[in-house]
């Protein structure tokens, strides 16, 4: 009788085995970022969460939270270090993302905050413009906060809570899209269920480097090679005696800059006297994609504050630059983006 319930249970193992086997694999998969998601939504009140409205194909993302330590005692008769204590919990981290036409203008929004918005075709095309930032979102709040969503293939989803956008860089370069960095500053972490993302088409391709084109005092010009443009609104988390381990505020440690760097082909020293002479110059740069889909970047006032070119061998000789864009008052602004897509509001 035992030796036939042996055989039962031995046959049932071998039929149950490939099963088993594959329940193993499906539970050691590891997570996979091509199966995650990244979301966000406007917050009314800095951190007060929201759920995710806008969905955003991402390159990669470095949202996290860290976690200050502090230590209590120094002199303690032991050769052994003493436990220390969890302080501040800090939350911060960027995404970066090719530059789409509706997915790009949350990024500006985010980072200036002031935006104007006009119909170019009726419910078809819209004309977004933003520009430096005039006010503050609130006390204690720099510009309007978000709750971001990262879902990473595992059984919840991340929510960043109160995030606000520290950092802004556009870089395009041939062969590559634009590509969008963008640095957040967030209050607090919480997981939630994962929702299902729906990702913005229409057109599906991003701004690349084939359709770029720049004017610089006005006149077209193929001397620029590729450039990056960085606005970085200074900002910093303040902890305060609130009975809580999370940041109290965000403030301003400087106004907000805006950089620009690049590569020129040396083919005259008309740049280089600019930078002697410290000449400003207006730059605009225009990308556009399918069916009127545009993004214009005008720089009214544009000064270099670097400019060098060497001999490096006996190849082409190209100079880089370094330049800060500079407030115009009639446009009270020192940049202006102006965005066109299929979004009426962000």
């Amino acid at each position: 009788m035992f030796a036939k319930r042996v055989d039962f249970w031995f046959w049932v193992s071998l039929l149950l085995a490939p099963f088993a086997a594959w329940a193993l694999r499906w539970q050691a998969l590891p997570s996979q970022g091509h199966l995650g998601y990244f979301g966000l939504a406007k917050e009314a009140t800095w951190g007060t969460a929201v759920a995710a409205t806008d969905y955003v194909e991402l390159l990669s993302e470095t949202l996290a939270t860290t976690i200050d330590r502090f230590g209590t005692k120094n002199i303690f008769a032991s050769f052994n270090e003493p436990d220390d204590y969890a302080g501040a919990r800090r939350s911060a981290g960027g995404i970066v993302l090719s530059a789409h036409p509706v997915s790009l203008g949350h990024m500006l929004k985010a980072i200036f905050q002031n935006m104007s918005g006009s119909t170019v075709l009726s419910g078809f095309l819209y004309n977004t413009i933003f520009t430096g930032t005039k006010s503050e979102f609130a006390d204690g709040v720099p510009r309007q906060p978000y709750t971001l969503e990262v879902f990473r293939d595992v059984t919840s989803a991340h929510r960043y809570i109160g995030a606000v956008a520290n950092r802004l860089q556009l870089a395009l370069a041939p062969n590559q899209a634009m590509q969008t960095t963008v640095e957040w500053i967030a209050k607090s972490r919480a997981l939630i269920a994962r929702t299902t993302p729906t990702f913005p088409g229409s057109p599906i391709d991003p701004f690349a480097f084939d359709t770029a084109s720049v004017q610089l005092v006005g006149a077209a010009t193929a001397k620029l090679e590729g450039f990056t443009l960085t606005v970085d609104n200074q900002l910093e988390g303040i902890l305060a005696l609130n009975n809580s381990n999370e940041i109290a505020r965000i403030r301003s440690t400087g106004l907000q800059m805006i950089n620009i760097s690049g590569t020129l082909d040396f083919s005259n020293v008309d740049e280089e006297q600019d930078f002697i002479n410290q000449t400003e110059r207006a730059m605009v740069i225009n990308l556009t994609r399918a069916n009127s889909f545009n993004l214009l970047i005008d720089i009214p006032r544009l000064v270099y504050t670097a400019y060098s070119v060497g001999m490096a061998g006996r190849g082409r000789i190209a100079a880089t630059f370094e330049g800060k864009a500079r407030y115009l008052t009639s446009s009270a602004a020192a940049i202006g983006f102006r965005l066109t897509n299929t979004k009426s509001n962000y």
